[in-house]
């Protein structure tokens, strides 16, 4: 019998769903990262542990690699088209033959959107857009710092609240409701700020509560706060324009049919627990400018892997020669079914 395999493989965990190509759940299993960046042997540290996760999921399902007619892995560290290559030749290596790999926001496309074409902005930790056109094509804008335009995701935000902070009391910069907190937050004083943002581990640790300062003064109307988040919704949109102009989107994001938006699929705490409505509404505005598409926003309601598992199903078919789109109603069918309280109950098992 064969099977299709997701994998949503973070640098914190893994998760490894198992379906059947007919989108019947089979199992789900998560265990530690397989991210070829958490290992001091790199890319070899991430084929020994995949292959002895695998080796688990396999054991317990009474089957072998043999057996996955297709996967779609969605990996943390698969940025650089060299990280990519040597992920596949890692990936093929451990017995699986069809194949998709990509950065793990791929799945975000592939689990939220209508097609499974559109693009996918996380905006959590870090930052970072993948695309995937009506051709097949995917496209990684961004992941990899500040050359690359990386200017969102928490680090980033609270390292320009601590900036405005400085910048007020000794660059004269323009004053904020959000300094007198920080102050407060800190316990310290002006003269020690020099002190204060050279503490790094400082500063990472106490970065929840630094954003929701800024978040709550935003809200109230703050200039300073509401720049900085502006600024971010500003620049992910710039990313993810390039991102759709340098692919090819021709059957959706026509202003003509509203009812048929280029989907970007918003994955990330920052997206997602930052009240403030500028930056969401400021990165929709820039991208629509810039890159002459309809869009709209959408959130990830189900796990990753699921994106994991409809990839698949669309390489799949592709091997066979056979439609070029999942059906809707398999989609639709996945996507009931293996909800995250469903996926959350079978984690448990």
């Amino acid at each position: 019998m064969k099977y299709i395999l997701g994998v949503d493989g973070g640098n914190t965990k893994t998760d490894y769903l198992l379906c059947t190509p007919e989108g019947d759940f089979v199992d789900v299993l998560r265990t530690g990262t397989c991210s070829h960046e958490t290992f001091s042997n790199g890319y070899d540290g991430m084929q020994q542990a995949m292959q002895t996760q695998l080796n688990q999921l396999f054991e317990r399902n009474n089957i072998t690699a043999a057996n996955i007619a297709a996967a779609g892995l969605g990996l943390a560290g698969a940025d650089l088209p060299e990280q990519i290559t040597e992920l596949e030749k890692r990936v093929h290596n451990l017995g699986l033959s069809t194949f998709g790999v990509a950065n793990d926001g791929i799945l975000g496309i592939k689990g939220a959107s209508h097609t499974g074409v559109g693009l996918c902005a996380v905006n959590g930790t870090g930052t970072v857009i993948i695309g995937a056109d009506e051709k097949g094509e995917i496209l990684q804008v961004g992941g990899v710092g500040p050359l690359s335009g990386d200017f969102a995701g928490g680090s980033y935000i609270r390292s320009q609240i601590i900036a405005a902070l400085y910048d007020f009391y000794y660059r004269c910069g323009e004053n904020s409701v959000m300094f007198t907190q920080l102050i407060a937050l800190f316990d310290t004083k002006p003269a020690d700020l020099l002190t204060l943002i050279s503490d790094y581990n400082l500063l990472a640790k106490s970065t929840i509560e630094i954003i929701k300062i800024a978040d709550d003064s935003a809200r109230d109307g703050d200039k300073v706060a509401k720049n900085i988040f502006d600024t971010v919704g500003f620049e992910v949109g710039k990313s993810a324009a390039g991102c759709i102009k340098n692919l090819s989107f021709t059957q959706v994001g026509n202003h003509a049919n509203p009812d048929n938006p280029l989907e970007i699929i918003l994955v990330g705490s920052i997206w997602h627990k930052i009240i403030y409505s500028g930056m969401i509404a400021t990165f929709l505005e820039t991208v629509q400018k810039l890159s002459g598409k309809y869009c709209k926003a959408v959130t990830l309601k189900n796990p990753p892997a699921v994106g994991g598992v409809l990839w698949a199903k669309e390489l799949l078919l592709k091997q066979e020669n056979s439609a070029q789109q999942i059906p809707q109603e398999y989609r639709e069918k996945l996507l009931e079914t293996i909800t995250l309280d469903f996926y959350d109950e079978h984690l448990k098992m």
